[in-house]
């Protein structure tokens, strides 16, 4: 059990960080929004396991992202939401991960570029530090097969990912990369963002490629989820959307390593 000034101390951390998330959004017209914990269709990556739990005898999970949310909200007709939200994803362990942390996912019109810029201005807004983060492709960064960078840089994006990794992601015009970046701060991940692919048809694609990958791996296989399919074909884009674990964030904010010391049990 925490000693009453550690629990106090702790406490302080997250209340601090999420007032000041919340204050960064409102100021920019944002509507902060709340979403489902419990799916039927909690996403494909193949590289995530989804917790699942029996909900009337019917097979549902605990969500990894809100995303597949947030769109149906944004086809709905809101132009500009964000979330804090608990998300679960099992076999995470470790310094810097668990099995349930907390998640800041926000949408918006805009392209990639304006995503960067907003994200930047957001870890500058919180952290309290105005250094700029360099922005380094996916070959500058000397990415490993594990989605690692290997970089002398400390804060910094990884821009332009391979067509093969962008998932929910738009491909650029040319056809070369995926609009979708990292930002990583003293050796952690923080964040996930891309420009939103909208087309339906292309989306179904990727979700058949990521079940038969899935199967493959002897995986639970969910089923896609119809609802958001038809949702992407009612959004008028183009549109942005970034998840950033918060947990981390705090973490970098006051230079915690590890993330059992922030959490409250």
């Amino acid at each position: 059990m925490l000693s009453f000034d550690d629990l106090n101390r702790r406490l302080s951390m997250w209340q601090t960080t999420e007032n000041q998330i919340h204050a960064f959004f409102q100021a920019r017209a944002f509507v902060h929004v709340r979403t489902p914990l419990l799916v039927r269709s909690p996403g494909m990556e193949p590289n995530l396991d989804p917790l699942e739990v029996s909900v009337n005898g019917e097979r549902q999970a605990l969500i990894t992202s809100p995303e597949y949310s947030m769109k149906k909200l944004m086809a709905s007709g809101l132009k500009k939401i964000y979330t804090i939200t608990p998300v679960f994803r099992n076999h995470e362990s470790g310094t810097h991960n668990t099995p349930e942390f907390t998640m800041l996912e926000w949408y918006a019109p805009g392209s990639y570029e304006n995503l960067m810029n907003e994200t930047e201005e957001l870890l500058k807004f919180v952290l309290g530090n105005a250094t700029h983060w360099s922005h380094l492709s996916y070959q500058e960064a000397n990415v490993d097969s594990f989605g690692d960078p290997h970089t002398q840089e400390k804060r910094f994006f990884v821009t332009q990912y391979p067509t093969g990794q962008a998932s929910l992601a738009r491909i650029s015009d040319d056809g070369f990369f995926a609009e979708r970046f990292e930002a990583f701060g003293d050796g952690m991940e923080l964040c996930n963002g891309f420009c939103e692919l909208l087309d339906a048809a292309e989306q179904r694609r990727r979700f058949v490629l990521e079940q038969e990958e899935r199967h493959r791996l002897g995986k639970t296989v969910f089923p896609v989820d119809e609802e958001f399919l038809l949702a992407l074909g009612r959004i008028q884009g183009p549109i942005y959307g970034n998840a950033l674990g918060l947990d981390r964030l705090i973490m970098l904010k006051y230079a915690v390593r590890d993330i059992r010391d922030i959490h409250l049990f």
